[in-house]
């Protein structure tokens, strides 16, 4: 089968903005051209692509399905004129990441080390905000790449490419005063002094998604996961955090985990790009070493 590849390429245009008229400004060319081409794309593939209201355009399940494949198809061969464009510009630029402060000290210091041994001529810029701040980032083209934990909603967004890099298991955590308490219920343990990261962090929409609010006013709330788990230390309340986070500090006795009723299902670490941007040679590299190791 022949198909043109403006149709594709305007088919992905309309899936990236699910909107008609955008696709069109993005492109250049009119509506009722891009509406004709994507008449045309669905009758040569004798399927419907987009399901269309009189406001809104959304993918049928076989447009989805073909959406994801043109974009992958797609960004190999922007990705590639790119890269080799960097290459014959000897262009050294740095990389340009979004990432927590916790995923920054906790998850991504190795890689950090293998990059800095590895390609010396290329640095990394690194802004640190929480989750969704990150993606934010990514969507207005701060900067590349944002290293997240994901969120209701992060993989809606068809503008983005959405990686899993690792999965993560959250537990509930206490000074040594809790140690011994034996499994607790959801009742006593949101009555409990409960220490949280501020309104919009990814962890604290999941904490409260996860006990439908029903706790009261939480003692602290703060933007830094490190300082939480300080008052975690010193027995001033209970909190909810990544495993990884807090493994070593369980080991030496330092804040014990409290076992609940509530069942915690777990999240996963991501990797977030603009599908609307081509990856340059640095970010390839990057993404590949975070999928190698």
């Amino acid at each position: 089968m022949s198909i043109s590849t403006d149709l594709y390429r305007t088919f992905l245009g309309v899936g990236l903005h699910l909107s008609f008229s955008k696709a069109a400004k993005e492109i250049g060319v009119s509506q009722s051209a891009i509406s004709q081409s994507i008449k045309q794309l669905e009758k040569e593939l004798n399927m419907v692509l987009f399901e269309r209201t009189t406001k809104s355009v959304s993918f049928t399940p076989e447009g989805k399905e073909l959406f994801d494949t043109v974009a992958k198809a797609f960004s190999i061969l922007d990705n590639g004129v790119t890269q080799l464009q960097d290459r014959l510009t000897h262009e050294q630029e740095s990389v340009k990441l979004a990432a927590t402060d916790t995923l920054c000290r906790h998850f991504l210091l190795p890689y950090f080390k293998i990059w800095q041994e590895q390609e010396q001529e290329t640095g990394l810029q690194i802004t640190n905000r929480p989750s969704p701040d990150c993606v934010t980032m990514v969507e207005n083209r701060e900067v590349q790449l944002a290293i997240v934990n994901t969120y209701e909603g992060l993989e809606s967004n068809p503008q983005l490419e959405v990686i899993e890099l690792q999965t993560m298991q959250d537990i509930f955590v206490g000074g040594p005063f809790y140690k011994g308490m034996g499994t607790v219920d959801v009742n006593r343990l949101l009555q409990e002094p409960l220490l949280l990261l501020t309104q919009g962090a990814a962890s604290r929409v999941f904490f409260d998604k996860l006990t439908n609010k029903a706790f009261k006013k939480p003692s602290f709330e703060l933007g830094s996961l490190d300082v939480l788990m300080d008052l975690v230390e010193i027995n001033m309340g209970i909190s909810l955090v990544p495993d990884f986070f807090v493994k070593q500090k369980i080991k030496e006795g330092r804040v014990v985990e409290i076992k609940t009723d509530i069942v915690v299902p777990p999240r996963k670490i991501a990797l977030v790009r603009s599908r609307l941007l081509p990856i340059s040679q640095g970010a390839a590299k990057f993404i590949d070493l975070l999928l190698k190791k």
